[in-house]
């Protein structure tokens, strides 16, 4: 069972997961529109990608006991001033993504959750590959 503290944060990180696969589905739909066909691919796999974080995240609160919450979403950016500018986003936002799956990492220690926080570990290696990709391209 989940406590109230965890299932929070997870939800706060389900709400995180979603913003990024509308955040790349955006950043996909701009760079096919600009003619970018091999960009626009990666970030349309890239923004499924973190939908199925968001999924992965949703069962596993709902499996612990816990209510899973599907988050109101805001508008993503829907221009950019050229590719440059889509990869450097990317990466802002990937370090951002980093810092609240430590902050969840945190709490579990914190409460002594160690299933969740093992459940965790998958993200945090997930980010590691996530950030290295963002900054290689």
């Amino acid at each position: 069972m989940l406590s109230k503290k965890i299932e929070n944060a997870l939800n706060a990180q389900i709400l995180v997961e979603a913003m990024s696969s509308q955040a790349y589905l955006a950043m996909a739909s701009w760079a096919e529109t600009e003619g970018l066909m091999g960009t626009s691919s990666f970030l349309y796999r890239h923004s499924d990608e973190e939908r199925m974080h968001m999924l992965k995240l949703v069962k596993y609160v709902n499996d612990r006991g816990g209510k899973a919450v599907v988050p109101e979403l805001s508008k993503p950016k829907a221009s950019y001033k050229d590719i440059r500018d889509v990869f450097n986003t990317l990466l802002k936002h990937e370090t951002e993504v980093t810092k609240e799956i430590n902050r969840v990492v945190d709490d579990c220690l914190k409460e002594k959750d160690f299933t969740t926080h093992n459940f965790m570990q998958w993200y945090v290696a997930e980010q590691i590959e996530e950030e290295s990709l963002a900054k290689e391209l």
